[in-house]
């Protein structure tokens, strides 16, 4: 039964002349009247139409008893019975006394009614015929009731005794109501004995203060078992000094087993260990558990109102989010591990259910999602896999999985017809290490020794640790043994300089390095590492420090390296500045930072004419620092300038994994009070990282440092999408080579819009580089491009230039610089 909507059926019962009904809404404000039958037209003089939607209490005077008012507004407040004389106002002003009986009236779906039934009692007694029509209309009103009414009689001797109940009784009690009438005790004999003393002393303290009688008990119905009862009475002092009730009782097992329920889902909910997310249909948090916040250090006051895409790390795309939600709408519900971060930006793998929930129209309400860390987990079982495969110690290959490379790697040169060359190498005379300073120094000695390596090779190439001080390596794509043997010089140059340990202590060690080729795809892994082997100590026979193979050829990098080396020392390297727009505001929102090298003989110097050397040597921890603390600097001044201007600078693959470029942020950001984010990290397409985990968590942690991520010369190469899966992306760099036929080519257009199109999709910021004409710019802002480089924006400019053409004020900028949020 819906609010202010009576059935007909009822309508016409209570249309009863001479018995003034009416019937209030109990849950509005004000209780207002919603029927009034023609019987309290009668005594009130008022029409239907003037009182319906006032408030109930309408007739009621100003000077009438406080306590008979008081009492009338308490039961209407608590929904209880209640008989009681009013002194009330008719229509025309006359006044009369009222005998007002009060009883609240649930609907099925819960809503409160106030049925009332008033006289006045100054009236001459009534017919026989009308208190008969009072009573079947009394019946009638029990049998509509959800409850049952009741009156009950006690005497001062604590006798009791049920003077009238409706006929519900026998559904809600299981007793016949004529037995009950006779004994009282029938009823009370079930109700569970600890609630039985407790209701009569609630009775009896009633009876005392005739105040309300309300009580929720327990009662064993003979056929439907233990039920859940609620009575509520209104005592009146009897003349004989006895206390008759008016009451109302009914079933509420239904309300408690819900209530219970809902108390253990929310005990459930409350103390469970794994982390619970509750979101509405647009996933917008709207509750989470104390274990969400312990998992994921955001607190339930930071998480709702937001999207679970906090907790994103990046690593997963779009589409496996499109996915995952299309197997909840077919199936309900999709088990996986989600790799996310936490508030202080450490990893966290879930192992997580996330669960639709609908409403009775089919249409999805809420998500729930159920997670638990398995962090440690996966990272033991990582470990587990990296041992089978990785030297614990310097984390290079270990000798079973080498053997088993480079068995494929051999094996791919009847197609290649390129060559393979391994580099045997032992450290001479490393055991005085050990000695001197400890196993400690002295592994640390082969860390650093291993690390070394690494940079000194490629991704394609293979480095492993085959046990004590000897490593070896296997060079793919060497089109010679002259190749492999200045390579071998290269690496033996590096491994010579010296280590210094964290005890303060700095070593220099020397080494002897076999090398062994072959272009022969029929050629044993193993018989290829013995011939390397046996160069190796033809090479110590021969004085030690040395590289052993039946040819050889003097290197022409040790002269270049050697120079750029005091290059560094002697600040001839520098940074070049080139504009970065952004195509929704018309401003410049960073710099790239291109490195030249003032060549003391040969003038400015393109990077192609020495990075090679410097980011395979020795060099590269001292270039590294060098372009972090140059490029902060830069961003320092524009920060001070009130721009919200960054510097991109490119890095390798060693400074990722090696965690130098972090290292090297931390102190930048720290030495020039730099606030976030001040530098773009550019890493190459073409570059490819030995570990992704490894790469993306420290690309991560470079981020919380204050730098955005760039993936640069995006589709010049085949990594393209797994690194903008895989790693925390922030831009995509779109390569000039894609950009230089974009005008009068459609099919390139096409192209370079699935590629923005794509990484929108992904959430990533679209840059393109090499824009040198208006076209390509208006092209660009067409297909939905962000940010455009090139000559058309701006030529790179050396730092003092760059300071006066945009920071001095005298200068007509073709693009301001972007200022910061006030």
């Amino acid at each position: 039964m819906a609010p202010h909507t009576l059935p007909p059926s009822l309508t016409e019962l209570l249309e009863v002349t001479g018995i003034a009904l009416t019937i209030a809404d109990g849950d509005q404000p004000g209780c207002p009247l919603i029927f009034v039958n023609k019987g309290f037209e009668q005594l009130t003089g008022y029409t239907r139409e003037e009182v319906l939607g006032r408030a109930c209490r309408l007739l009621q005077t100003g000077d009438a008893d406080p306590e008979a008012n008081h009492r009338l507004q308490r039961a209407i407040d608590e929904r209880t019975p209640l008989t009681l004389t009013l002194e009330n106002r008719r229509k025309d002003g006359t006044g009369f006394d009222s005998e007002l009986m009060l009883a609240p009236l649930y609907s099925q779906e819960g809503h409160c009614y106030l049925v009332s039934m008033q006289r006045d009692i100054n009236e001459k007694p009534r017919s026989r015929t009308r208190w008969q029509i009072q009573s079947r209309l009394l019946e009638q009103l029990s049998a509509q009731a959800p409850g049952v009414l009741f009156q009950y009689r006690q005497w001062p001797n604590g006798e009791g005794k049920f003077l009238y109940i409706s006929n519900r009784l026998a559904d809600y009690c299981g007793i016949d109501r004529d037995a009950l009438q006779k004994d009282a005790e029938t009823l009370l004999a079930r109700i569970a004995p600890e609630d039985r003393l407790q209701l009569r002393n609630a009775l009896t303290c009633s009876a005392t203060s005739l105040r309300l009688w309300q009580r929720v008990f327990r009662y064993h119905h003979p056929t439907r078992g233990l039920r859940w009862l609620e009575c509520a009475a209104m005592p009146t002092r009897l003349t004989n000094g006895g206390t008759l009730w008016h009451g109302y009782l009914t079933d509420v097992t239904a309300r408690k087993l819900a209530t219970e329920r809902m108390a253990l889902a929310e005990t459930v909910f409350d103390s469970t260990h794994d982390g619970i997310l509750v979101t509405d249909a647009d996933k917008c948090i709207i509750d989470v558990n104390p274990a969400f916040t312990q998992l994921t250090g955001y607190s339930a006051e930071e998480a709702l109102g937001r999207t679970p895409h906090l907790l994103s790390s990046g690593k997963h795309n779009a589409q496996f989010y499109t996915s995952l939600f299309t197997t909840v709408h077919q199936h309900g519900y999709w088990t996986g591990d989600i790799w996310n971060v936490r508030k202080d930006g450490s990893q966290l793998i879930e192992s997580v259910t996330i669960s639709a929930i609908y409403d009775a129209q089919g249409a999805i309400t809420h998500y729930i999602a159920v997670f638990r860390d398995i962090t440690q987990k996966h990272l033991k079982q990582a470990r587990l896999e990296r041992r089978a495969t990785y030297d614990p110690l310097t984390s290079l290959f270990n000798r079973d999985h080498f053997g088993g490379a480079l068995e494929n790697l051999l094996s791919g040169l009847s197609y290649t017809g390129i060559g393979i060359a391994v580099l045997f190498i032992d450290l001479d005379d490393f055991k005085p290490i050990n000695d001197t300073y400890g196993h400690a120094a002295g592994d640390e000695a082969l860390v650093i020794i291993a690390q070394r390596l690494k940079q000194q090779t490629r991704s394609t190439d293979l480095v492993a640790r085959l046990g004590g001080d000897e490593f070896v390596i296997a060079l793919a794509g060497m089109r010679s043994a002259e190749k492999a043997e200045k390579v071998a010089f290269k690496i033996l140059d590096d491994l010579i300089s010296p280590i210094h340990l964290r005890n303060e202590h700095s070593i220099t060690l020397s080494a002897s390095v076999g090398v062994a080729y072959t272009q022969d795809s029929q050629f044993a892994a193993n018989a290829l590492i013995a011939a390397a082997d046996s160069a190796m100590y033809e090479a110590k026979g021969q004085g030690k420090n040395r590289v052993a193979m039946s040819q050889r050829h003097p290197s022409d990098g040790a002269d270049l390296y050697t120079r750029l080396q005091s290059a560094l020392e002697q600040e001839e390297l520098a940074l070049f500045y080139q504009p970065i727009l952004s195509l929704a505001d018309e401003r410049i929102v960073s710099f790239e930072a291109l490195v030249r090298w003032y060549h003391p003989e040969q003038g400015l110097l393109a990077p192609h004419h020495f990075i090679d050397i410097v980011n395979h040597s020795s060099l590269e921890r001292a270039y590294s620092t060098w372009l972090v603390h140059q490029a902060a600097r830069t961003a320092q001044r524009f920060q001070a300038c009130d721009m919200e201007v960054t510097v991109s600078i490119n890095v390798t693959r060693d400074q990722v994994e090696s965690g130098q470029l972090a290292e090297d942020m931390a102190q930048a950001r720290k030495r020039h009070a730099l606030a976030s984010p001040f530098l773009n990290v550019e890493v190459v397409e073409t570059a490819q990282f030995h570990d992704l985990d490894l790469a993306y968590n420290q690309l991560q942690h470079a981020r919380q440092l204050g730098a955005q991520i760039a993936l640069d010369d995006f589709g010049s190469g085949v990594s393209s999408l797994t690194y903008a899966s895989q790693l925390p992306i922030d831009i995509v760099k779109i390569d000039q080579a894609v950009i230089r036929h974009l005008v009068e080519r459609p099919q390139q257009r096409r192209f370079v819009s699935g590629i923005i199109d794509m990484a929108h999709a992904m959430q990533r910021i679209v840059l393109a580089e090499g824009v040198e004409t208006p076209e390509q710019l208006e092209v660009l802002r067409q297909l939905g491009c962000d940010m455009a480089q090139g000559f058309l924006i701006g030529h790179p400019l050396p730092s003092d230039e760059l300071e006066a053409h945009y920071l001095a004020g005298t200068s007509q900028l073709l693009y301001p610089l972007a200022l910061q949020a006030q």
